[in-house]
């Protein structure tokens, strides 16, 4: 960025009233003129169309469409394959394209090629099939095109134009595709402990992160458009609680049923407090945004932090979340007693509380709640630590924002879309923290910038109709400038 936003303006706001339209953030779509945009869109179609559905249960995912899927890919981008060394890494995959300067730290573009599934009942809701990958004269259609096949795609046809004109890089370029980062993540977590095994060090990595551009008034920070680049992500971990009841009729409740007892174990987890703190890279958002100084942040923390609890957007950067999300189990008649039930309870930690933390404290609320021998408290599957304190301004965040500034910029009091416009200014980008989970995590101890930054936009439809929506779709337009995008990177490898 430029610099800071204004203070100023409202924190609430539509929108639908200023952004209806992402193209006009678009500019120099003119770059690559030579780019075969006609088939870049019907190769993401095709990529679409593959059912690369991932579940937790690894024995119960149909591994037949991702063998298919990687087909593909070697026949739709030939020359990414024959220059590469391609290695299958259970059902993930890694290339590796070598540089010239093997003392350079590699870069790695990655992605998952795992889609979650349809809603069942859902299918005829949809415009286009799911995985149809249909192309038409706006939008390439399908289950994928925003979360995150588009990026896949959009790295594979942005390398293979680099490498069709002669691209030489001194740094060697890694390309990760994981099998299941909506589930598991087993797959990036394969090879990331590759990776470390045979010692690599990462300069920075580029994966998934906001697809969207937002006005800095939803934070209160009056003018201004923004792009998020998040640098670190929460931890994750699943609380699973247990209770066991005969039942029996529900006239005679002695000692609370199993829908009571878990229910008082659910309450006393979430009223466990949880440290609250602004982190080193909240510090730098919130400056970033021109909300305070980094004076006013060292000075006023706890203030800062009551503000950020008060926020929607900032809220969950500043502690630790709890989110009962699942029960099960409860009877099946009015005047039944339940038998055995289940829930869950979704952590999501700020850096400084870890996993072992979460099942400790929660083990210690129960206890306290009176329900020792009652209540079992597990963690569930597929738990992660919060990412360490990353660096922020490192090479990667710096070729980021060099790039998106010529790509996305705000073309003030232009009503008409102008492709080959660069006028006004460059939408900022700022350093964030992902409260999600993403496949990146899994080369944390690899690599000390880890980037989750989308260049593939999304307008105000899709983020309504949300990432794993009916008709999930993208604009052409919006593809064929993240592939822009990419390709301008390649460039300074």
């Amino acid at each position: 960025m430029a610099g800071p936003f204004r203070w100023g303006g409202p924190r609430h706001h539509n929108r639908k009233d200023v952004m209806a339209e992402v193209w006009r953030f678009f500019a120099h779509e003119d770059d690559f003129a030579d780019l075969d945009e006609v088939g870049a869109c019907e190769r993401l179609g095709r990529v679409l169309s593959f059912p690369t559905v991932s579940s937790m249960d690894a024995e119960a995912v149909n591994w037949q469409p991702f063998d298919d899927l990687r087909a593909y890919m070697q026949q739709a981008w030939p020359h990414v394959f024959a220059a590469g060394e391609v290695e299958l890494i259970d059902h993930s995959l890694l290339v590796t394209l070598g540089g010239s300067d093997p003392a350079l730290k590699p870069v790695m573009l990655m992605g998952h090629m795992d889609v979650v599934p349809v809603v069942p009942g859902t299918e005829a809701d949809w415009t286009h099939a799911p995985f149809s990958g249909h192309v038409d004269d706006t939008y390439i259609w399908g289950r994928g095109a925003i979360d995150m096949k588009d990026q896949v795609a959009g790295i594979l046809e942005a390398v293979e134009y680099a490498l069709v004109h002669g691209w030489e890089h001194e740094r060697t370029l890694l390309l990760a595709f994981g099998q299941d980062e909506e589930t598991t993540q087993y797959g990036a977590g394969a090879i990331g402990r590759v990776l470390e095994e045979r010692g690599v060090e990462l300069e920075y990595l580029i994966d998934e992160g906001d697809y969207r551009i937002i006005s800095a008034a939803e934070y209160g920070a009056g003018e201004g458009w923004l792009m998020h680049a998040d640098l670190a992500e929460k931890g994750y971990a699943d609380i699973v609680l247990k209770t066991k009841s005969e039942g029996g009729h529900s006239s005679n409740p002695y000692g609370g049923t199993s829908l009571e007892v878990l229910s008082r174990a659910i309450a006393a987890i979430c009223d466990i407090e949880w440290p609250t703190r602004v982190t080193d890279l909240l510090a730098a958002q919130l400056v970033e945004l021109g909300l305070y100084t980094a004076d006013e942040i060292a000075a006023n923390g706890g203030v800062i932090v009551r503000d950020c609890l008060a926020s929607n957007k900032l809220y969950p950067l500043v502690t630790t979340t709890c989110a009962p999300t699942q029960i099960e189990g409860g009877s099946t008649g009015a005047n039944v007693m339940p038998q055995d039930m289940w829930a869950n309870i979704n952590f999501r930690m700020l850096e400084g509380t870890g996993v072992a933390d979460v099942v400790d404290r929660c083990r210690e609320a129960v206890a306290a709640a009176g329900l020792t021998g009652r209540v079992e408290v597990e963690l569930g599957p597929g738990s992660s630590e919060p990412s360490p304190s990353p660096r922020v301004g490192g090479p990667g965040l710096e070729a980021v924002r060099t790039i998106a500034a010529r790509y996305f910029r705000d073309q003030k009091g232009a009503e008409e879309n102008v492709p080959n416009a660069a006028g006004g200014a460059a939408v900022g980008i700022v350093p964030s923290t992902v409260i999600g989970a993403t496949d990146a995590a899994n080369y944390q101890r690899i690599c000390s910038e880890c980037i989750r930054f989308s260049a593939f936009v999304v307008d105000d439809d899709e983020c309504d109709r949300g990432v794993h929506g009916t008709n999930e779709r993208i604009t052409r337009r919006a593809y064929l400038q993240g592939v822009h995008f990419f390709i301008a990177l390649l460039q300074t490898l």
